[in-house]
């Protein structure tokens, strides 16, 4: 029990339940409704300035190209420093989102797709809290007393809509194309499939190493997958795909390179910024 209320304590403190509310909105935000919720005073004190700084990335993500201006950006900008903060991870996401911009616009000949935000996945930070959701349910009816009561009041606001991230799209897509969304459908119509029972030359491919055949993939279920991420791994990217597995009765291994927590990556956004060696 202890334990228990230590944790709901430090998500009042940093105001986490007020971050993922803010999070599930975020197609809704602007740069002011931003700053207002950085600056505003809270009896708890300051808020983290590493909270701070994932929020303003995240915000900064999930917006269409070209909706902020180089005074919103200023402004952000300002707030992270106006905490102590090193704004280098925020510069580098800045230009690598310019560039890929930049690199999309050019390789589009006539659809004039721009730089996919994250709108479409807001919010999904929030599944890696999922559980707190029965642990409040069972710690409300015991702890509704005294300051316990405002403790646990606004903390179910870390459930987040239940929305697939990008990798479970994909892997959806892949294994069960009948469930999947027609967004979801054509992000993996150029995908390969290497299946090594395929003839040497695949009907509607290119030969294969060996015996295996290179082709288009085929619209068929699967009941077992194995995701592994080139780079960093994340815990709410694996939650999201084992909950999505769970309901819909597939087994789904995850890995990647290696798995990386939030302020880690936040570490890393800045030592790549400077130069540094990761």
């Amino acid at each position: 029990m202890n334990i228990a209320t230590t944790l709901l304590e430090q998500i009042k403190k940093r105001a986490l339940d007020e971050f993922f509310s803010t999070e599930e909105a975020i197609s809704k935000q602007t740069t002011a409704s931003i700053l207002e919720f950085l600056r505003a005073p809270r009896p708890s004190g300051e808020l983290d300035p590493t909270d701070k700084l994932r929020l303003v990335l995240y915000f900064y993500l999930s917006t269409p190209d070209n909706a902020l201006t180089k005074e919103d950006i200023v402004e952000l900008e300002k707030e992270l420093k106006a905490s102590g903060l090193d704004t280098a991870a925020f510069d580098y996401v800045r230009r690598t989102r310019e560039i890929l911009r930049m690199t999309t616009s050019m390789s589009t000949t006539s659809q004039g797709t721009s730089t996919p935000s994250l709108g479409g996945v807001a919010g999904q930070g929030g599944e890696l809290f999922k559980n707190f959701t029965s642990l409040g349910n069972k710690l409300t009816d015991r702890l509704k007393e005294g300051r316990f009561d405002t403790l646990i009041s606004g903390v179910k606001n870390l459930l987040p809509v239940n929305k697939l991230l990008p990798a479970t799209r994909i892997t959806e897509a892949l294994m069960d194309s009948s469930a999947a969304s027609n967004q979801s459908l054509q992000e993996t119509d150029d995908y390969l499939f290497l299946d090594p029972r395929a003839p040497r030359h695949a009907a509607h491919g290119v030969a294969g190493v060996g015996s295996s055949g290179v082709g288009k993939g085929r619209r068929i279920a699967y009941a077992e997958a194995t995701v592994f991420v080139v780079g960093g791994a994340g815990y709410v990217e694996y939650g999201n795909l084992e909950e999505w597995a769970g309901k819909v009765g597939k087994k789904v291994t995850y890995g990647g390179t290696e798995l990386i927590d939030p302020s880690t990556f936040i570490k890393i956004l800045a030592a790549v910024a400077k130069g540094g060696v990761i």
